[in-house]
């Protein structure tokens, strides 16, 4: 538990000035609750000082953070409401630069070109959603959300209206609690599927995972978990003509992964065909590329595709 002297003490010497007692029991009580908490702290005063205490010690700026979607109060200073923007790495590590390999053929006889096509080129044809019926349209989804572990997926897709949602593990099984969204832990995985001790204890990792976000500026994904995730989408590397570029995105922070308003786009690669500029894959603590023990995101144990809908 947070004592209020230490507290003060901590805040000062982040640049706070006095801190009324009624906010500093409130801003104590946020922080023993951790990331899970959803209490709102008004204080825009404590807002740089608070997250450069607890959350980003070389926090230099505001304009560095986000508000994440679960934050209500405009003046808040709660430092687990707000994920710092991130920025690329210099120089780029071992996993930025990848060629997107086929999704190999799965092992239920799948033929090599089916098993090339994506979910999301399966779509046009009709999809199972998560109520177990077809869905020829995409009716009022801004996205569908397909879990893989492995070269296999696990669960169906699952479509998402509401703007902001969560994909999260749950602690053991109890998918966490006020959580609205895809809780890995409730979708069956294979036990005797290869390298199932693997999954295992990646899924284990996960925790709070990823907030994804329609917003007015962009799609948008923020890291609640303690471990990196990684993302891979034409959004990212436009400019690349053979290559995407893979994004390390650090525990709590959050990028930009796609921008209706200038969508990429259509890529086409060698020895792989078209790239769909609306597929954005994300990997929870594994990355992937060319010099990486993982060469392709099917190498991952765990990782997530986003199907953006295609445009009205």
């Amino acid at each position: 538990m947070f004592r209020r002297r230490a507290l003060r003490r901590r805040l000062a010497a982040a640049g706070a000035s006095s801190v009324p007692d009624d906010q500093l029991r409130r801003l104590a009580r946020a922080l023993d609750l951790g990331p899970e908490a959803s209490t709102c702290i008004p204080g825009p005063a404590l807002r740089l000082p608070a997250s450069r205490a607890f959350r980003f010690p070389d926090l230099r700026d505001l304009a560095e953070l986000r508000r994440l979607p679960l934050c209500t109060e405009q003046q808040c200073c709660n430092p687990y409401h707000f994920s710092r923007l991130c920025k690329p790495e210099t120089p780029p590590p071992p996993y930025s630069r990848i060629v997107m390999d086929d999704v190999k053929p799965k092992e239920h006889g799948e033929s090599t070109e089916d098993a090339r096509r994506t979910d999301h080129e399966r779509l046009p044809t009709g999809s199972l959603a998560t109520d177990g019926e077809e869905r020829p349209s995409w009716e009022a989804e801004w996205c569908r959300l397909a879990y893989w572990e492995l070269t296999q997926r696990v669960g169906r897709q699952f479509g998402v209206r509401v703007r902001a949602v969560d994909v999260f593990g749950g602690g053991g099984g109890t998918c966490g609690t006020g959580r609205h969204g895809l809780c890995l832990d409730a979708l069956e995985s294979r036990p005797d599927a290869p390298q199932a001790d693997q999954v295992r204890k990646t899924r284990a990792k996960i925790g709070l995972g990823v907030t994804l976000s329609l917003e007015s500026d962009g799609v948008w994904l923020y890291n609640r978990s303690q471990e990196p995730v990684f993302v891979s989408s034409p959004a990212l590397d436009a400019a690349a003509a053979r290559a995407l570029l893979v994004w390390r995105v650090a525990p709590g922070h959050c990028l930009c992964i796609f921008d209706p308003s200038a969508p990429p786009p259509a890529v086409s690669l060698p020895h792989i065909g078209p790239v769909d500029p609306r597929s954005v894959r994300i990997s929870f603590a594994k990355g992937w590329g060319p010099k990486y023990s993982r060469r392709d995101v099917t190498a991952c144990p765990c990782w997530l595709e986003v199907l953006l809908a295609p445009p009205s």
